[in-house]
């Protein structure tokens, strides 16, 4: 079965300020600079060094970067020399977060939170304090993720950043989701959807997040009619990985209802959405859905076609549930299909995966 899940367990965009405003990339030499000036810095961060993290978090992650925006608040003109490096921080550590480089995100995280801080720039305090939120909760840290998400919504409160309020109250849904707490994690997500208004980036993310806790809820309705509207917003947007979690979600939502059909179909369109975006960690999930979807439909070739994509997809990317899914699928479905030498392959691999995994513990 297709996991229905908040964007924590498929990723984000950009970080904390989804909607923000689009800012080019850094050139190369400016990063190489400002990765430069935050290690020198680095050794008086309190989260240097300080996380590994857990493999079924990492595994689901997938971070939505390629339409997206800065999370560093918009900076008004004038001699903000400050502010402006807070900035440059934040696009740096977004950059890391994208390729799953949390130790270094929040070392870049902290060092623009340190820097909007000491100029008492409050909106740029809450959008430091809630991509702490986001990367915390990335790594399967949810106390720590709570208590930034709430430090967020205190300084946006006192900045009148209703956006970034919007994105501290769906983090702190996601916190609750992740909990257990589905009715909690609905009532935050409809504050996040109140305080997005009149921004179609921040409702469409509250949307998606309000839907995936109506689904766990039993009110699958309300939740079709969610992501409906997301997607809408997020295809007049072109914000393709954001797309790809509606659809995603959506298939998920078909298959637990028996409509396979439907559900495989709208996981090949969450595939291409998140080929759009060259989302290697939604990619993933994608084909693993395929394949699973496939396989429930008797589709056994097709199904062991996406599961070894998958597979290959998800080694590449250090998403090591993935892995794990497609190995257990593709030992049966090789048995299944008579391919003998390719069973042992995947059994002897599969067994080095668990070996690993218990050497870990």
């Amino acid at each position: 079965m297709i996991e229905t899940t908040p964007r924590s367990k498929r990723g984000h965009s950009r970080s904390v300020i989804a909607a923000a405003n689009p800012v080019t990339s850094v050139p190369p030499a400016k990063a190489a600079v400002m990765v430069a000036k935050a290690t020198v810095s680095a050794c008086a961060s309190p989260f240097a060094g300080a996380f590994t993290p857990a493999p079924a978090i990492v595994a689901a992650l997938i971070f939505f970067f390629a339409t997206s925006c800065s999370t560093a608040p918009k900076v008004p003109e004038g001699t903000f020399e400050t502010q402006n490096r807070a900035a440059e921080y934040t696009k740096v550590a977004d950059g890391f977060l994208s390729r799953g480089q949390y130790e270094s995100a929040l070392d870049f995280y902290n060092q623009a939170l340190k820097a909007n801080s000491s100029v008492d720039n409050i909106a740029g305090v809450a959008a430091s304090r809630a991509s702490l939120g986001r990367t915390y909760l990335s790594v399967g840290e949810l106390d720590a993720a709570q208590r930034e998400f709430e430090a967020a919504a205190e300084y946006a409160r006192g900045a009148a950043a209703s956006g970034i309020a919007s994105n501290a109250a769906a983090g702190l849904g996601e916190v609750l989701y992740r909990k257990g707490d589905q009715a909690g994690a609905l009532k935050r997500f409809d504050e996040a959807l109140v305080l997005a208004a009149g921004n179609e980036a921040y409702k469409a993310v509250a949307l998606h997040d309000r839907a995936t806790a109506l689904a766990a809820l039993g009110r699958v309705a309300e939740a079709k009619a969610d992501l409906a509207k997301a997607e809408a917003a997020n295809l007049k947007l072109k914000r393709w990985i954001e797309l790809a979690a509606n659809r995603y979600v959506l298939a998920s939502i078909l298959a637990k209802e028996g409509d396979l059909v439907k559900a495989l179909s709208t996981a090949f369109t969450a595939l291409e959405a998140d080929k759009r975006a060259e989302n290697g960690k939604g990619i993933a999930a994608d084909l693993a859905a395929i394949g699973r979807l496939s396989e429930r439909l008797g589709k056994a070739e097709q199904a062991y076609t996406y599961y070894s994509r998958a597979f290959d997809t998800g080694l590449a990317v250090g998403d090591e549930l993935i892995v794990r899914k497609a190995l257990e699928a593709l030992v049966g479905l090789s048995a299944t299909l008579g391919r003998g030498a390719e069973n042992e392959r995947w059994k002897a691999l599969l067994a080095k995966l668990e070996a690993a995994s218990e050497a870990g513990k």
